[in-house]
Formats: C-alpha cells, structure tokens, sequence
C-alpha cells in the first residue's frame, strides 16, 4: 500500500519536477506541515524537523514569525490588498523610503518584483542604459537566478548545452581572481555582477580586499558593481547588507528571498541616483503585475524593522560564532570525511570529499529530524544555514546531531575499509555494492534456501523471509531504510542463484539484486551483487550515497543471518535422553 508520502511523490513525478520528487523521497523527506520558528512538522507522521537551513534564504527569520504573520493579518484586515498601478499605494512608498534609510542613503532609489531572476534583470537593463555598453561580467560558479539573463550569467555548461544559445556580451572571470578581472574589465562592459558570498558554488567568501579592489576597478573602467544579495542581505552576515562587512559602496544591489519574511513574493533592486535616470528617460524601462502589492510590502515593512535591530544583529553575530567554531572544530576532527569548512556570518558549508558522503550525511540528518541541503552547483558541500532566529539551544542540538552523524560515517567509513568491501577507504558505497563470502555448507543447500526464499538477500524488501516463486509482482511491498515504498518488481530463479529486477519507474530507472552461488573448496561461494540507476544526472552521486549506506548496511544484516540460518541447519539435533524411568 502507498503511503501518503510516496503518492505525493509520485504525483509530483509525474505533473511537477521529477528530479526533485525522486530526491526528496529518497533523502526521507516528509509531507511539510505547520511551521513554527526553527522548527515544521512532518504532517503524515506528526514529528517536528529542526531547520538547520532556511530554505536558499527564503526563510531565514524562521517558520510563521509572529510579527510577520501579525504584518500579515493586519494588512488583510485593511482590505488595501491590490495594486492599481496608477494610485499612490502608501504602503509601497513607505517601504521604497525605508530601503534608502537601509542603505544610509547611498542607494536612495528601488523598484519592487516579485522574485530573485526578475529583479537581477531590472538591475542589469539599468547599468546597460546607464552606461550604453552591452557587457556583464559574472564569477564562475555564481548563482542569479534562472531567466535567461541570469543564466548567460551563470553559463553553467549543463544549462548552455540543453538551453543555450544563451545571451551576447556575458563573459565570466574566477571569483577571487583580480588578474583575471582586470584583463576582461574593458570599455564594453556594463556591469560586473558579483554575489558577497557565492552560496550555490559551495559558500565560497572572497578573500581580504577582494570587493574593494573590484570596486575601484570597476570605478576606473566606467562600469557599475552590481551585487546581489538574495541570499546575504538583512542580517545573514552579520550586518544588515553584507556589503558593509567588506567596505564597499555597490552602484547597484538586489535583495529578496527572506524579503517576503517566508510567506510572500518580493524582491528589489536598490540603485544610486545616476542609475535611476534611465527611468527619467524612458518611464516603461520596468514592470511588474504583482510585484510591490500592498500586502508583500506590508511583510517587507516588518522585515526590514526585524532586520534593523540591534539586538537582532547582535544575536546573529553570537550564533554566527557559535557554528564557526562548531564547524571548524568538526572539520578538524573529521579531516578524511571533510575537505573544508567555509563561511560567514550565519551562512556555512562543510564540504565533503565526496558527493556520496554529502548524500549519506544529508540522508541521517533527514533521520533524526534535522533539515540542510547541498550547494545546488557544488554538491558534495552541505549547507549550514539555519533561520537567524534559531535558539541558542536549537542551534546546539542541529550541530550535535550533525557531529555524531559525523562520527557515525566516519566509523562506518573505517570498517568499509577493514573489512576489504572497498579499494579505498569511504564513508558510502555506490552502486553496485557488492559482497562475495565463503561458506562452509554445499551450495545445494545455500541455492535450497535462496530458491525457497528469493528474497533473502534483497536490501530493500520489506519482507525478506516470505515464500515466494517466480513473476511479477505489481505491488511490491519494498524500503528504502524505515521508509515503506511500493513498486512493480520482478523474481527469476536461476540456475546458480536468483535474480530480482525493479520495473522502470518514477523511483528507478533501474535497480537490480543478484545472488549467485558456486562450489568451493570445503563449501561455496556467495557472490551478492545489488546495482541501481536512479537517473538522476548530477545528483546520481548524492542520492548514490544515500541508497548504498542503507543497501549495504541491510545487506550485510541479512548475509549474516544467512550464515546463522546456514549453521543451525547444519548443526545435527542431540536426541532427547529417555527417563529413567521408561
């Protein structure tokens, strides 16, 4: 039977984003329900997770934030919900009006959309009309967003190649790398558009004096510095703009996600008044249907007031410390399973040596009731994110779950290792996992048993000691660790062993167990062989790592209650002594 979970996923498979829903299941996520703080419950099975991330910044003041619902609540009530385009919206002036005092007037003009892509695009028509030149130089590895704008800027190969061409006159230089910078900073461009801190590369932070001297750069060159602070903006470094943490004047800056305080749609892109002139010139320059309505300016009022607190601040600058010394000592401890930590303020990553071990690591974490993600272009990095507003006590809790997952790999590591179930030390194995044991018992007996029981060896059924012969079964009852899951699977019996074979479907492109069995001297041989495909393109790795832990975790569960099984049958029974007095 399909449990909630898996007919959500499915649904989502099949009209949504495949990908995404493969994923999520398989990492053991669970059906969100009500939010509060660091803190959302899983709906089907009634268990709150710990955030450890917010989200890509989205919800970085943490779930249903009591003075943004209030904000919320308190604008529904006015009736004011809907934009005329052609009547003062007070609510929206005020909140133009208290960007500018954010930024201490040094960017004293903003235009309001809805999302992140949307308005990187607002701030790239600007610096093109300020400037009338065409280029856009970006840092590989960034992320802005996935109109066609920002993906020119991104030119992430994958991208170019199924979507490209993408636009003219973008051109990309190593974040970090002013030689680089310099040689492409020519009298064609417009803007360099650079993020604080990289997120999706893997949060990766400029080194010392790295935006001030691309700002002067860009000054002596005649082009604008665009920074775009999605995800960096309203205390997540520690300052309200992360530009303030590195003593850079931007000609132009973009914020959103954590904008809409978790619940809304809104974005902006705030400029200096040279900048603006190009809506003096041409009025039509911008448009946004719903972008800056009543209601998502309401929220962005009270982010912004949020944001400003001192106390606020002060509060993430001390949890700030906390995670660094955390992670950093993490990293220390571990240094086979991380390869670096990095970070800023409130916004970490810990990367792995592999993406199989940011899988498996994910994957526990999801298990203990702790959520974080990967780096969407660096995926063997794990971010450590959590809501601003998470509690010295909550924090403390998601970082010693993550240390003694930590731990656990890294012992699971060693005995792959020790045990000769692979060439080189690793945390997870992918696929195929594979166990080859000596037996000392006939292989009539061992092939007896497998034929009897098919199923005996399979890692992921939920049953493994049912009598089953050869065919399909439409409503195989499987698992994926605790996780009950359902799909068409196949049995054959074979001359030396069994075969059992998933039918392709929204779970697996393919996933196959194999258990042969062949004499040996003093006994037999058992070979085991379990490969999948999940079709998954990049994150084949990191769902890999997931699925082989818990394949060859089971995996060896079950051989070794096969040889148990194996020695009890051979053992002779010892005849009961008769009574004396019979």
């Amino acid at each position: 039977m399909r449990t909630r979970r898996q007919q959500l996923a499915e649904a989502k498979a099949a009209h949504n984003h495949p990908a995404y829903a493969k994923m999520a299941f398989v990492m053991g996520c669970g059906v969100q329900g009500k939010g509060e703080g660091s803190r959302v419950l899983d709906d089907e099975r009634g268990t709150p997770y710990l955030a450890l991330f917010d989200q890509y910044g989205n919800q970085s003041f943490g779930y249903s934030h009591p003075r943004i619902v209030a904000a919320v609540r308190e604008q529904l009530d006015t009736g004011v919900l809907n934009s005329t385009k052609i009547m003062f919206e007070e609510v929206q002036i005020r909140l133009s009006e208290r960007l500018a005092e954010a930024t201490g007037q040094l960017l004293p003009y903003s235009y309001l959309a809805n999302g992140g892509g949307e308005t990187i695009d607002n701030a790239l028509k600007l610096a093109r009309a300020a400037t009338g030149r065409p280029g856009v130089i970006s840092a590989r590895g960034c992320f802005h967003g996935k109109t066609f704008a920002t993906l020119s800027a991104s030119d992430r190969p994958e991208h170019r190649e199924l979507l490209g061409p993408f636009m003219p006159h973008f051109r990309q230089v190593g974040f970090g790398d002013l030689d680089e910078l310099a040689a492409a900073l020519d009298d064609t461009v417009a803007a360099v558009l650079l993020e604080p801190v990289q997120a999706e590369a893997g949060v990766i932070v400029p080194p010392p004096g790295y935006l001030q001297e691309v700002r002067r750069m860009c000054t002596e060159a005649g082009a604008l510095l665009i920074l775009d602070e999605m995800q960096t903006a309203f205390g997540r470094c520690g300052t309200f703009f992360a530009y303030e943490q590195f003593g850079v004047a931007p000609d132009l800056v973009c914020v959103g996600k954590a904008f809409g305080g978790g619940v809304v749609p809104l974005s902006a892109v705030l400029g200096t008044e040279r900048v603006w002139e190009v809506l003096r010139v041409l009025p039509s320059t911008f448009g946004s249907s719903l972008g800056g309505n009543p209601l998502s300016c309401r929220v962005g009022l009270e982010v912004l007031a949020l944001a400003s607190d001192e106390a606020f601040l002060t509060g993430v600058k001390e949890r700030a410390r906390t995670i660094d010394d955390r992670l950093s000592a993490l990293a220390a401890r571990f240094p086979e399973l991380v390869a670096e930590h990095r970070g800023l303020g409130m916004m970490h990553g810990l990367e792995f040596t592999d993406g199989a071990t940011a899988g498996l690591v994910l994957g526990r974490l999801l298990e203990e009731g702790v959520t974080s993600t990967y780096s969407l272009y660096h995926p063997d990095v794990l971010r450590v994110q959590p809501p601003m507003v998470i509690s010295e006590e909550d924090l403390d809790q998601g970082l010693s779950v993550l240390e003694g997952i930590l731990a656990e790999v890294d012992g699971h590591r060693r005995e792959t290792a020790s045990s000769g179930h692979a060439d080189v030390p690793r945390a997870a194995e992918l696929s195929p996992v594979t166990r080859t044991v000596r037996l000392p018992h006939p292989p009539a007996a061992v092939l007896d048993l497998l034929r009897s029981r098919p199923r005996l060896l399979d890692p992921f059924a939920a049953a493994t000691g049912t009598r089953a012969g050869e065919g399909r079964e439409a409503e195989f009852a499987g698992r994926l660790g605790e996780d009950a899951v359902v799909w068409a699977d196949r049995t054959e019996l074979l001359g030396d062993g069994v075969r059992l074979s998933a039918e392709a479907g929204w779970l697996w492109h393919t996933l196959e167990r194999r258990a042969t069995v062949t004499a040996a001297p003093g006994g037999s041989l058992l070979d085991v062989r379990v490969a999948w495909d999940t079709d998954s393109g990049a994150y084949e790795d990191m769902l890999g790592g997931r699925i082989g832990f818990l394949a060859s975790t089971r995996l060896d569960e079950l051989i070794a209650a096969l040889q148990a099984e194996l020695a009890t049958q051979a053992t002779p029974r010892t005849p009961e002594r008769k009574s004396a007095d019979t």
